[in-house]
């Protein structure tokens, strides 16, 4: 099987099981007779922008992401705080790898570093005068 196989498989384990860790896909997909170590499932999660979303009986667990290519979803972010040539975004837990990505799509020639970890952005861009539109885009407007 080739990688893009794998990751039509993933994608459809995460919307048929409710699943809450990357181990969990990994044995999914040995069920199915793919071998994958943790470390590619890890990769092939991020590429496919899977993220974490509440479950009622399960607390979190793996989702596709609800968002278009073109316009991020404004209900991931929580709060924008801005300072010099910095925007600080606080999003929803495990959303931040799909709007990271969406703003380099966007942004990425006016962005001189960005930071993300589980629940937030910190973006430093080369110009002052770029931060109004991101913020916009971000907010969905």
């Amino acid at each position: 099987m080739n990688k893009r196989e794998r990751l039509e498989v993933i994608k459809d384990l995460v919307v048929r099981f409710p699943i809450d860790t990357q181990e969990e896909i990994v044995e999914h997909l040995e069920k199915l007779g793919v071998h994958a170590t943790q470390a590619t499932v890890s990769r092939d999660i991020k590429e496919l922008g899977i993220i974490k979303v509440p479950s009622p009986d399960r607390g979190y667990v793996y989702g596709l992401p609800k968002v278009s290519a073109s316009k991020i979803k404004a209900t991931n972010v929580l709060a924008l705080e801005q300072m010099d040539k910095m925007l600080n975004i606080q999003l929803v837990p495990g959303s931040s790898a799909v709007v990271k990505r969406q703003i380099l799509e966007q942004f990425q020639p006016y962005i001189f570093s960005i930071i993300s970890d589980d629940d937030s952005i910190l973006i430093i861009v080369k110009n002052q005068e770029i931060l109004a539109r991101l913020e916009q885009v971000i907010r969905g407007l």
